[in-house]
Order: structure tokens, then C-alpha cells, then sequence
């Protein structure tokens, strides 16, 4: 069964205490991953909010899909952020209300079967669409958006048929 995204959009609101866990665990994943990892990040944002943010994110999709969020903390190199139906999800989040999906190059070489674009706020996130690795990872998509060159979607090029 399938739901169709309201006004192109599922809007997800997070309670305050689901709020706190998200900006809790941010952090710790944060700072376990400081000074360990290669930051491949894509953005300018502050990498604290990016990882903030991208718990919001998972936790907003975890919450749609009834399904239970990655809270691990450990240093994490690629995988998928949330599991259903034994499909892998990466979801990929963005402050900006007309944000692309964003992927690394290197995402490719492991990539995950489905890719979900949350745009986030200080209450919760819009699920604005969701594309495979097959239409993601294609050369057509590779652009420099200002950081390198990365896998790019805009939000009118994401599926809206949302499959929960």
C-alpha cells in the first residue's frame, strides 16, 4: 500500500522530548565521529547542526514508516540509516525549503536502496519525496553545487508516491 504525499509533502511534527533525543544524539555522533573520520559533507552548514539535523531527519521518516530510528553513536562509514521491509533507507536532509537530495560520490561504490529527502525545521521535517539508487546514481545527475562534485535531485524529480 501506498500514501500519496499531501500537497507533495508528508509533514512530520516531533514531540519536544523526541526533539531532545534527536539533538542528543546528534551530538554524541558528532563528537565520536570528530577527529576520526574524513567529513564528506556537502553543505556550509555547521557540521554540529548537519548531524542534528540528520538524526530530525531520520527520526521524522522512522516515525512515518513506524519503524524503530538508529539511536547508535558510534562512528558510522556509509550504511543505511533506517531498515523496512528489508529495504535499506538513507535518509538525506536539508534546511533549505527548495533543497536538492544530495549524495556523495562515494555513496555510489555501497548504495542504499532507497533515498529520502527530509526538509527540516526546529519542530520536525516535510518528507518531500524519495528516489531508487537505480534513477539516483546515474551521470546525468553529477553536479558541483559549490563543493564538489556530487549526486544532485531536485525535489520535482523525487517520487511523491510515498511507500509505507
Amino acid at each position: 500500500m501506498e500514501a500519496q504525499l499531501l500537497g507533495g509533502t508528508m509533514r512530520i511534527d516531533l514531540t519536544p522530548h523526541e526533539l531532545l533525543i534527536c539533538k542528543t544524539i546528534g551530538v554524541m555522533r558528532r563528537t565520536a565521529a570528530s577527529n576520526k573520520v574524513v567529513d564528506r559533507q556537502m553543505g556550509t552548514q555547521d557540521p554540529w547542526d548537519i548531524d542534528v539535523d540528520g538524526m530530525v531527519g531520520e527520526f521524522c521518516v522512522a516515525k512515518h514508516l513506524n519503524v524503530f530510528p538508529d539511536l547508535t553513536v558510534g562512528i558510522r562509514s556509509g550504511g543505511a540509516d533506517l531498515v523496512k521491509n528489508g529495504k535499506n533507507i538513507d535518509v538525506k536532509t536539508t534546511r533549505y525549503k527548495n533543497g536538492h537530495l544530495l549524495a556523495t560520490l562515494k555513496k555510489a561504490e555501497a548504495p542504499c536502496d532507497t533515498y529520502i529527502l527530509v526538509v527540516v525545521d526546529d519542530k520536525g521535517g516535510d518528507i518531500v519525496g524519495w528516489v531508487s539508487k537505480s534513477k539516483l546514481f546515474v551521470d546525468e545527475n553529477i553536479k558541483d553545487k559549490g563543493h564538489g562534485d556530487g549526486y544532485v535531485m531536485s525535489q520535482s524529480q523525487l517520487n511523491k508516491e510515498f511507500p509505507t
